[in-house]
């Protein structure tokens, strides 16, 4: 698949560790971007997507999950976790329960018995190991299997699309600013500024945040979800890619650690 282009406006030092400037898309005389689109053949008449950044840091912290492995990479700090279409209509009609899919994704469709990882590109397979943490399992066969089979979407079109919306928000002088922040304690409020000051006004929920807890009990910055229109993906990452979320899914608190990595190693990180 061909690399989406946009202009990268982040300084070169928030370049190496939020993104990587070797991975930079280049930019076209006339400025222009390639769209962003994903069909889903089946069950494609959902509502949203959710993108699932991680701040990685906090996303391997906390006793819950599968835990980051001892070769999880320390750069970039924000990753991928995943694009999660929310529940397709059938499943909206049998009054299946938004949280039975949230637990179990495409396997609620006996039917179509789970695939194996998608065969991905030497390129595609090196980034998301890049940007994906990595877990004692695999995050990216996990995300295919439970969030991407069911809907008949090409694998490696689907993650070269969520991989460059995440590089798309790690490119953002907000992204850039939040590494400043790290090992700070920040308000969730002037964090949600500094993101609408890059996106221009957003919806009620169209940007949550998650929070692990470190064993002393403090609340640490572990993922950014982002509410958008399975439409305007070529959009993102301004206000008309943007839904309002139909649920409240933010757990943290109205100040946060920013966590930084710690030197013995991180442990948790829960996949969904």
């Amino acid at each position: 698949m061909r690399a989406v282009q946009y202009v990268f406006t982040g300084m070169m030092a928030a370049c190496f560790l939020l993104s990587g400037c070797a991975h930079q898309p280049s930019t076209s005389s006339a400025g222009a971007t390639e769209a962003l689109a994903l069909a889903a053949p089946r069950h494609g008449d959902f509502g949203h997507y959710t993108l699932a950044l991680t701040w990685q840091p906090g996303f391997c912290t906390g006793p819950e999950g599968n835990s980051c492995q001892a070769d999880q990479p320390h750069t970039p700090l924000i990753g991928l976790h995943g694009l999660w279409a929310s529940r397709p209509s059938d499943l909206i009609q049998a009054q299946v329960p938004v949280t039975t899919w949230w637990r179990k994704g495409c396997s609620l469709y006996d039917e179509e018995a789970p695939s194996a990882a998608p065969a991905l590109s030497d390129a595609l397979t090196h980034r998301l190991s890049e940007v994906v943490a990595h877990t004692h399992s695999s995050l990216v066969a996990h995300e295919y299997t439970k969030h991407v089979q069911c809907f008949g979407m090409d694998g490696e079109q689907f993650f070269s699309v969520a991989t460059h919306l995440r590089d798309r928000f790690a490119a953002l002088p907000a992204a850039a600013h939040l590494l400043t922040e790290a090992g700070t304690r920040i308000a969730k409020a002037d964090l949600t500024r500094q993101i609408e000051a890059d996106t221009g006004p957003l919806p009620n929920r169209g940007v949550q945040f998650q929070c692990n807890k470190t064993p002393t009990g403090e609340a640490v910055l572990s993922q950014i979800w982002l509410t958008l229109k399975p439409a305007s993906l070529d959009k993102f990452p301004k206000t008309d890619a943007f839904l309002s979320s139909p649920l409240l899914q933010d757990n943290c608190p109205a100040q946060f650690l920013v966590p930084q990595w710690p030197t013995a190693g991180a442990v948790g990180g829960a996949a969904r």
